[in-house]
């Protein structure tokens, strides 16, 4: 007999307001969910002695999760139903989604969520299916967080410590963001491990600059709730000077933040893993001008409020 799966899943994109890498060692973080996120749906195979096969045709996945496969989607797809006591035979799983894969916007948390919800469906804790997705990321980034699992469950803006429950922030005034992609793919367990040969190279200069960006999310956190958009801008901007201290920054996307600076942004910064991925725009009195600055690169504009 084959194992269920509920007929639909969803989870939240994420992006990474302030505390980038930071947050690896047990600095605070605030992320936003984003209303674009995956979708999955599920249906039986007409043999289900066949594998669970997935397809999301928007990242060009079309893949049998087969436990000899060597694609790292199938191997954490097959971790997160692994942990969900899931079903490995017997269905068609097709995804939708908004978001660019590899680009720092939670695209794998979202799948990796998304998928452990099918197992458990839709009235699951946040926490079982935090520790599901988890499993699925490991695959992928090594030692992840749990700050994408977690906003992609949750949605939301959230402050995150590794290690200690969420808290909600309620922003005073909406975010305008605009999320622009580079266009430039990276790999977070890359740039973990960069920050990490810094540290360990330089622990009397890299530590100081981990705190600085610790203290930068706290006054952030401030920044949001009293909805002080000047001052949450300007502390975009020395995040990602601090980023780039770790080398985690490129030369793309400092150009990129100064064009978005250029156009009329209040700040902007690298958001995610960096070295590619998107940059992280707060909007200023003129959006268009943002449009105008990027024409190649399709920016998303979003509004966050409180959950």
């Amino acid at each position: 007999m084959t194992i269920p799966l509920h007929p639909r899943a969803e989870a939240h994109g994420k992006v990474i307001v302030l505390g980038e890498h930071a947050v690896v060692y047990g600095y605070p973080a605030v992320a936003a969910g984003l209303p674009q996120g995956v979708v999955l749906e599920a249906q039986p195979r007409p043999d289900p002695r066949l594998p669970v096969t997935l397809t999301i045709p928007a990242w060009d996945l079309d893949l049998e999760l087969h436990p000899a496969s060597d694609h790292p989607v199938a191997r954490a797809c097959l971790e997160v139903l692994a942990h969900c006591d899931g079903p490995v035979t017997g269905w068609a799983i097709r995804g939708a989604s908004a978001l660019p894969s590899r680009a720092g916007l939670g695209s794998s948390a979202a799948l990796t969520v998304a998928l452990a919800r099918l197992v458990y469906g839709p009235d699951a804790s946040i926490d079982d299916v935090v520790a599901a997705s988890l499993a699925g990321e490991r695959v992928f980034h090594g030692e992840p967080s749990g700050l994408d699992s977690r906003v992609a469950a949750q949605g939301g803006v959230l402050r995150y410590v590794r290690g200690e429950p969420p808290r909600a922030i309620n922003p005073g005034a909406p975010l305008p963001l605009c999320i622009i992609p580079s266009g430039i793919p990276r790999s977070t367990a890359d740039q973990v491990a960069r920050c990490r040969s810094r540290l360990e190279h330089l622990p009397s200069v890299v530590r100081p600059v981990l705190i600085a960006v610790g203290q930068a999310v706290e006054s952030g956190i401030h920044a949001i709730e009293h909805g002080d958009l000047d001052t949450l801008g300007v502390l975009f901007d020395v995040a990602h000077g601090l980023l780039g201290a770790l080398d985690v920054s490129s030369p793309a996307l400092d150009r990129m933040a100064a064009d978005a600076r250029a156009a009329g942004a209040r700040g902007a910064k690298l958001t995610g893993a960096g070295r590619g991925g998107c940059l992280l725009a707060l909007v200023g009195d003129a959006p268009e001008t943002l449009t105008a600055a990027f024409p190649n690169l399709r920016p998303l504009f979003v509004e966050v409020a409180a959950s």
